[in-house]
């Protein structure tokens, strides 16, 4: 093996037989003992490379760099055409194919870090999601997917808020910037800066888009900012203690309510230019806070797991419900009181309402989620946002026996020098106690908690921030998670065989999945015209954005033009409705269809004027001159 790549930390093996391609169970990843005998071998190696090697020779066949982090986790398909990777520490997943050296796939997450915020875009397709890592990522709500990422902040991200239009989308982070991010173009378009150096911890955008207010954390300030020039207007102060959230409602949506830790939240109204006299005088610190559908109840999430509901225009408390109990659950290993009882820390830190205002849905330092019935003061069901027993506070009953005077014996750390050599020999270079960043200890058990919940535009779903990432619950049946949509047996040859068989949908679906451009424009022009229409109704939603940026590419670039408008029309013509609902994954593609039409017409156009131009002087030219 070349030392240069570092220790090896996992190794995977297939044996390319006949007998493997039809069906064969998939490859051990067990160790390398059990891979004599086999004709490929993947090896992950602590810098972040992988090299497959050809056995009994064991020659290097491929090798490459995919990460800056030992690789994790390594498998090859059963035909050994496929290579998949996981990073741990950055949260990745590759699947690579060595012999075209094309990525397959390729997924990160806010790697070692916590989701701290989330929110919808306007039409419910894309979620934001802020990190611990300073990214700003974009998720496909229907398929699961991150297709964007954005690394402008330099400290971690704390909330996100979109504007109304859904266009754009802005986020706040503790290094004092808020920014604006353009959902056409995938840029950061504006950046919103205060006069000092500031901490910002939550963020709120008006209903016209023109206004754009974050709270800071130890400035004690409310900021109001232009959109279009990004100049401060005001600083808003009033507050003793760092602000926890913002959101603008009332009636006419011009109230901007605040909500601190100094156990209050003051209303400030945008429309006559001045801050109102009413403050809503807390117990205790108000952590969240959500206004209804029509801005006209507000709801807010206390310290001491109380949520208060507040008429708006009276400025007067007219419910509460208390969420104590609800949110009790799980044991922490440190604690030495039972689940039911252990109600310190116990509180939501983030609320929602639904797109009707009928429910209220809260989330905190907790393994559940709760929703409520607002009319009823009332809970409807708890929702566990993790079974995973490896997070803190996810067991209800743990082992007494590990309970000692110091503490338990879990937390504490009996690490040998000579087990902290052999792990730094293979990259490891987490240090004792730490429990976050870059040299966190792996054996260190995060708690289960939510930092943000949000209720999607149309109140069919809901998405929570947790310690193990987004989750996301839907009431669409038809909404199911497919990672990759791919199956061993897609390859070129598959598509063709389809292809010589009439299956026509079956080939474009799976070039669809393959994703290579050659396969998926032979697969496409292949399709009979009369067939047209039945296999674009067929096409499932999951795919429909893809189809549309091909039928976007054929009509810039395709000499059957009347080919590629047919397809054109049947699609918008049967998927109108989804096409309407997802205006964000298919508004690009269009406006290129759009565009390419446009280009074409005035090219017919100008050849048409000139033809009619020469008819017109050959007409006039006598037989003799002809």
């Amino acid at each position: 093996l070349d030392r240069s790549y570092g220790s090896v930390t996992s190794v995977a093996h297939c044996s390319r037989s006949p007998a493997g391609v039809g069906g064969a169970p998939p490859a051990d990843t067990d160790d390398a003992a059990g891979a004599q005998g086999s004709e490929l071998v993947a090896i992950g190696f602590s810098s972040g490379a992988f090299a497959l090697y050809e056995m009994p020779g064991f020659v290097m066949v491929h090798s490459l760099s995919i990460s800056d982090q030992h690789v994790t986790t390594s498998a090859i398909n059963p035909t050994g055409e496929w290579l998949a990777f996981g990073c741990a520490s950055h949260g990745q997943l590759i699947v690579w194919e060595w012999a075209s050296e094309t990525y397959v796939l390729k997924q990160q997450g806010h790697f070692n870090s916590e989701v701290n915020a989330l929110a919808f875009s306007a039409a419910g397709a894309v979620i934001a999601t802020g990190g611990n890592d300073g990214k700003v990522k974009l998720w496909d709500a229907s398929s699961g997917f991150c297709f964007v990422t954005f690394s402008e902040h330099v400290a971690p991200v704390t909330d996100i808020a979109f504007v109304p239009h859904g266009r754009a989308f802005v986020s706040c982070s503790l290094d004092g910037s808020v920014r604006a991010f353009d959902l056409v173009r995938y840029r950061n378009f504006q950046t919103f800066a205060t006069p000092s150096p500031a901490q910002l911890t939550c963020v709120a955008v008006d209903p016209a888009g023109e206004v754009v207010t974050a709270g800071s954390l130890d400035t004690l300030c409310v900021y109001v900012w232009s959109m279009q020039s990004a100049q401060l207007l005001e600083q808003l102060s009033g507050h003793a203690k760092p602000l926890s959230a913002l959101a603008f409602g009332g009636p006419s949506g011009s109230i901007l309510a605040s909500a601190s830790w100094d156990g209050t939240v003051r209303l400030w109204d945008f429309v006559s230019q001045k801050a109102r006299s009413d403050v809503l005088k807390h117990s205790t610190d108000v952590l969240a806070l959500a206004f209804n559908h029509d801005g006209s109840l507000l709801c807010t999430s206390t310290l001491d797991g109380q949520l208060s509901l507040w008429d708006v225009e009276m400025a007067e408390q007219v419910g509460t419900i208390d969420g104590r109990k609800d949110v009790l659950g799980g044991k922490s290993a440190g604690s030495r009181v039972s689940a039911n009882n252990n109600s310190a820390n116990q509180s939501f830190r983030a609320v929602s309402f639904s797109a009707d205002g009928e429910l209220l849905l809260a989330a905190g330092n907790s393994k559940y989620a709760c929703m409520y019935d607002v009319k009823h003061r009332a809970l409807l069901k708890r929702y566990q946002l993790s079974h995973n027993a490896s997070l803190d506070g996810v067991l209800d009953q743990l082992d007494s026996r590990k309970m000692t005077d110091a503490g338990s014996l879990d937390l504490i750390d009996d690490e040998t020098d000579e087990a902290m050599r052999a792990r730094r020999g293979k990259g490891d270079w987490s240090l004792p106690g730490v429990r976050s960043g870059e040299h966190s200890k792996r054996t260190a058990r995060p708690a289960v908690r939510a930092t943000d919940i949000r209720f999607s535009p149309d109140g069919t779903a809901w998405a929570a921030a947790t310690s193990e990432g987004l989750v996301l619950y839907s009431l669409d049946e038809q909404l199911l998670f497919d990672p990759t949509a791919l199956e061993m047996d897609i390859t070129p040859a598959a598509i063709r065989r389809a292809l010589k068989q009439g299956e026509h949908l079956r080939a474009l679906l799976m070039a669809l999945r393959l994703n290579e451009a050659d396969v998926l424009h032979t697969t496409f022009e292949a399709i009979p015209l009369e067939q047209v229409t039945l296999v674009a109704r067929a096409v499932p939603q999951l795919h429909l954005p893809r189809l549309l940026q091909l039928v976007a590419a054929e009509v810039g670039g395709s000499v059957h033009l009347g080919f590629v408008l047919t397809w054109a029309g049947a699609l918008m013509r049967e998927h109108h409705a989804y096409i309407q609902q997802n205006p964000t994954s298919c508004l690009v593609s269009l406006r290129a269809v759009h565009k390419g039409v446009q280009s074409h017409y005035d090219d017919l156009s100008r050849l048409s004027s000139n033809n009619a131009h020469m008819l017109d002087f050959l007409c006039a030219l006598s037989p003799a001159e002809l």
